[in-house]
């Protein structure tokens, strides 16, 4: 009795194809160090969403609040008085942390609304303060953002008058 010959893999050939797909996923897990969602584009739409943040709470609780923005955080102050006089006291409300392999570069009192018009240079020690007021008004801001490659550059806009914020690519 004759036995059928069998067809299949050999261990050699199978180690063979698990050592290659373990080099391609090296490869791949050591391009993209940075933590998931951590881009420039990220980052900028949560400042966006903590200055608006700070205007609703500004108009509803008839209080200044103040956004205060470091190259890693973003903080959301609120002052201790209500009305429209200049606020003394500050209690923190919130505290955001920016995910690893993005930072706030800088931010200006002046307002960018065009790209391609600021000379930005990194501020590493910046403490910037975006105050709102209870009427909806706030300082105005423009805040650069990027991440550590400066591949992508993204500034977040904040007008005075309204007080309303958005974000764009470019610088």
């Amino acid at each position: 009795m004759k036995r059928a010959s069998q067809r299949g893999f050999t261990l050699i050939e199978l180690m063979v194809v698990v050592a290659i797909i373990a080099i391609l996923s090296g490869l791949v897990i050591s391009v993209n160090k940075r933590t998931y969602g951590a881009s420039a584009n990220a980052v900028a739409d949560q400042l966006v969403s903590n200055a608006s943040m700070a205007k609703m709470r500004a108009v509803s609780t008839r209080r200044w609040h103040r956004l205060t923005v470091t190259p890693n955080t973003a903080q959301l102050w609120q002052a201790t008085t209500t009305g429209l006089t200049a606020p003394t006291a500050w209690a923190l409300v919130q505290v955001t942390n920016f995910p690893g392999g993005t930072t706030v570069w800088s931010c200006s009192t002046t307002v960018y609304a065009a790209a391609a018009v600021a000379s930005v240079s990194q501020n590493t020690s910046l403490s910037f303060n975006l105050d709102f007021s209870p009427d909806g008004s706030s300082t105005g801001a423009t805040c650069f953002v990027t991440d550590d490659r400066q591949a992508k550059k993204w500034r977040v806009i904040v007008y005075k008058a309204t007080g309303g914020s958005y974000d764009r690519e470019l610088w």
